[in-house]
């Protein structure tokens, strides 16, 4: 038997995740007051930033930091936020990686990657690495049609 992934894709921006493009995925409940959640959020025309929000943990379920709109927000785990080429990585302060997101420009459009290992607040994976990219584990609305409504 032969498994199918379908997505749709965006003509402008993508992000690459679970070994496909897709225009916007999002994990967990943006909507909680302290739960996890990682929000990959369609970029609309004209525009080339990359759109992440996140509340990310530990392995332990403690709470690290926020990202608010490709930035660091809340930060209770003095995690450190460093601009790279076409995007942000955020390390944790004993140096480890926490989460890279860079977008890399085409000819027709934009791609963004995410890597990282990433864990919900009862310290499940959410988010591992795969290849250049990463791949979700566990429930997720892997296609947004248009920008996510923040609360």
């Amino acid at each position: 038997m032969v498994d199918f992934m379908c997505s749709r894709i965006s003509a402008h921006h993508n992000y690459w995740i679970n070994g496909m493009a897709t225009p916007g995925f999002v994990v967990g409940d943006p909507g909680s007051p302290g739960d996890f959640y990682f929000l990959a959020d369609v970029v609309l025309a004209g525009e080339k930033t990359h759109r992440i929000h996140a509340r990310l943990f530990d392995d332990d379920g403690s709470m690290l930091t926020e990202i608010l709109w490709n930035r660091i927000g809340r930060n209770p785990g003095r995690c450190r936020f460093e601009m790279v080429s076409g995007g942000f990585r955020i390390t944790k302060p004993d140096g480890n990686m926490l989460i890279e997101a860079y977008t890399s420009e085409f000819t027709n459009g934009f791609m963004t990657y995410i890597r990282g290992l990433l864990y919900d607040e009862q310290g499940a994976v959410r988010m591992e690495p795969e290849q250049n990219g990463a791949r979700i584990t566990g429930e997720a609305r892997l296609v947004l049609e248009a920008p996510f409504a923040l609360p």
